[in-house]
């Protein structure tokens, strides 16, 4: 088996160089056309509440906080539930299903606290607030008719996003850009492992291990050394 040293990789990709950069042009400016002509923005709105007594109740005890933490599983499944985006598709007069509604929610639990985010993310950033703070009342409803207890407040209500999360047009760049790079030395590698040709003395040496004693030269018509 044929030794390849880094020296020689060096060199394979010194002649090929042209190979790689037009990968990296390529697929660079591939990525740059779907991200900024065929990608769809999206924008995220959150809200914030706190799963707790209510406002009319006093002091805190150790089962209050290790219940409530406990709930947050519950509430979590209840947020991205059928029944609450049916409601909030009656209330907003969306065209659109419910499970649509569902798959647009994420539901976080803030560290280890008793405050839990929701989080909406849509193509219109207007609706994605709207459907924030909407899912966020109705459920703080719906969690009191389940429960029987009314411990869910809204800390913060959803503002209206500025800028979209997605896509991340530098992050998107960079990786057309690095798969390029990468396309072009497989390439080039693949070129040069199914290249068997002689070229020089040393692939004389490196294949059949004779050293090349002499070598002819070639002219051009006007007499000179090619």
């Amino acid at each position: 088996m044929t030794e390849i040293s880094i020296k020689d990789i060096f060199g394979m990709l010194v002649r090929r160089w042209w190979i790689i950069l037009v990968f990296a042009v390529v697929f660079g400016a591939a990525v740059y056309i779907r991200t900024n002509f065929f990608a769809v923005p999206l924008y995220n709105a959150s809200t914030t509440l706190y799963v707790g007594k209510n406002t009319d109740q006093f002091g805190i005890e150790t089962a209050d906080l290790n219940l409530g933490s406990s709930l947050i599983l519950d509430y979590r499944e209840i947020a991205k539930s059928r029944l609450v985006a049916y409601e909030v598709l009656d209330e907003l007069g969306l065209g659109m299903s419910a499970e649509e509604v569902s798959d647009k929610i994420m539901v976080d639990q803030k560290d280890t606290t008793r405050v839990i985010e929701i989080t909406v993310k849509d193509s219109d950033p207007q609706m994605a607030m709207d459907i924030a703070n909407t899912v966020a009342e109705v459920f703080r409803r719906k969690v009191a008719d389940i429960m029987q207890i009314e411990n869910v407040q809204i800390i913060d209500t959803a503002e209206l996003p500025e800028l979209p999360v997605s896509p991340q047009k530098r992050v998107n760049y960079a990786v057309g850009v690095l798969l390029g790079l990468m396309a072009g030395f497989g390439l080039v590698f693949l070129i040069e492992f199914l290249d068997d040709t002689v070229k020089t003395p040393e692939d004389v040496l490196k294949h059949t291990g004779f050293v090349v004693i002499g070598t002819i030269p070639v002219f051009s018509r006007k007499g000179r050394r090619a």
